[in-house]
């Protein structure tokens, strides 16, 4: 009996005693949404900027050649060269230009100025326009320099097969359905991949981009266990996709990323920044805008990099666990929150700091590239093959998909904080309710609604 009552207060002993370690919070006991907030309110690592002798772009830019080139000299239009005799020019020849390296007019696309005239067309399946240089006698296609050069299949047909690659069906699936070979098809892919990186170099210059949000996918070659990761730039404001690059995850591949932005870009352009907690961006950002100052130490002169006092830059870090989001936290790495939020209200939005944008980004590349999709066999076997798909996948994202929801801007009108916009290609008015998805999840409503009055008056 008095070994029963001594084992009933040894118990009762340690309840009381884990329950006053509990109290004074020595035990670990507590869940991690209930710990106190100075936990949450943890000192982040700084980060130490870097210059651009830290990109391998910049330091390949900057080595100076060992041969200017040429400048052309300037030559007299054709029409003042020629005779007068002859029939006149009946084929539009703006565009082309002539492909002899000899030729005067080599590489000269205006109408005004070259020597080009028609000559004929050729082709079984459907008629192909064929030019003549007067200057030089050289004759070629009208689609050379294009991805139906030399092909025999119907422009139609090659047209309808990319689309379909473009709109997510794999390359396998497209030999079945269409009835080509899968290496022809490939061969189409190639071709439309390397002539969209060719169009986005000519047309993306110069570009105005207020805002900018950047994050990266991660995917796999066929038969290899090399991980690559497709890292993605966007402009919340016009949807658009500035710089594509496929490579690894590395400070190098984040200088490249920000290098071919900078390239892009406008003098005097500083967007703002948002990504996700990957920290290499904070070094490409601070080594591209920037300049140097020169000065003397110790009587030598020295140069230092000075990072633009203008460029804001927020992170949002998230953590998973067992796969789901636990946590959101806001990182500014470059200026203050009252900063961005400030920058974010002026260009229409709520001001808040996210990577919502660049989020429905990468779930609609997965939906166009059938190598990129989650849980799928359709891998590409190269990584230059799976490049040249993602390239004829932007092409097709920028210039063929419907874009009537972009280009919208603010109406003089406003009515119970209901923002009025007109279309960039209407003279409609309508009613824009804008609200950005956020980071936890749950999704914003964005609609537009004709506004009956606005559209009456």
């Amino acid at each position: 009996m008095t070994f029963h009552i001594v084992m009933f207060l040894l118990v009762i002993f340690l309840i009381f005693s884990l329950a006053l370690l509990w109290r004074h919070g020595w035990l670990p006991l507590q869940p991690s949404h209930f710990k106190t907030g100075t936990a949450r309110t943890r000192l982040h690592r700084l980060l130490k900027p870097r210059t651009p002798d830290d990109c391998p772009s910049c330091r390949l830019g900057s080595t100076p050649l060992s041969g200017g080139g040429l400048v052309p000299a300037p030559v007299r239009p054709w029409s003042e060269v020629k005779s007068r005799r002859g029939a006149p020019k009946r084929i539009d020849t703006e565009g082309f230009a002539c492909p002899n390296p000899q030729c005067p007019y080599f590489g000269n696309t205006d109408a005004h100025l070259h020597a080009l005239v028609g000559d004929g067309k050729h082709g079984r399946a459907e008629p192909i326009q064929t030019f003549r240089c007067q200057a030089c006698r050289t004759t070629f296609s009208a689609r050379r320099h294009t991805p139906l050069y030399r092909l025999k299949t119907p422009s139609r047909q090659v047209a309808v097969v990319l689309t379909a690659l473009a709109e997510g069906l794999d390359a396998s699936e497209a030999r079945r359905v269409f009835g080509y070979r899968q290496a022809t098809i490939t061969t189409w892919l190639s071709r439309a991949g390397e002539h969209a990186h060719t169009l986005h170099a000519r047309f993306f210059c110069h570009l105005r981009l207020p805002h900018l949000q950047l994050d990266e996918l991660r995917t796999r070659l066929r038969s290899s266990q090399h991980v690559l990761w497709l890292w993605l730039v966007i402009d919340p404001c016009t949807k658009l996709l500035p710089v594509l690059h496929l490579g690894p995850r590395t400070q190098n591949a984040a200088h490249n990323v920000i290098h071919s932005l900078r390239q892009i870009l406008a003098p005097g352009c500083l967007p703002l920044f948002t990504s996700d907690g990957l920290n290499v961006y904070f070094s490409a950002l601070t080594a591209h805008f920037g300049h140097w100052l020169v000065g003397r130490r110790r009587g030598r002169i020295v140069r230092q990099w000075q990072v633009t006092a203008g460029l804001i830059y927020g992170q949002v870090k998230k953590s998973y666990r067992r796969r789901k989001l636990v946590r959101v936290t806001h990182v500014m790495r470059l200026g203050t929150q009252a900063d961005l939020t400030i920058a974010l209200q002026g260009i229409g939005f709520s001001g808040r700091l996210n990577t919502a944008f660049i989020e429905r980004v990468n779930l609609t590349v997965r939906h166009g590239v059938a190598a990129l999709a989650r849980r799928t066999w359709a891998t590409a076997k190269p990584a230059p093959q799976l490049l040249g798909h993602l390239e004829w996948w932007r092409a097709y994202y920028h210039f063929v998909r419907p874009m009537h929801r972009y280009g919208w801007r603010l109406c003089s009108r406003e009515s119970e904080g209901a923002n009025w916009w007109r279309s960039g290609t209407s003279s409609v008015l309508q009613r824009w309710q804008r609200e950005e998805p956020t980071d936890d999840g749950q999704h914003g409503k964005s609609c537009a609604i004709p506004c009956r009055r606005c559209h009456a008056s």
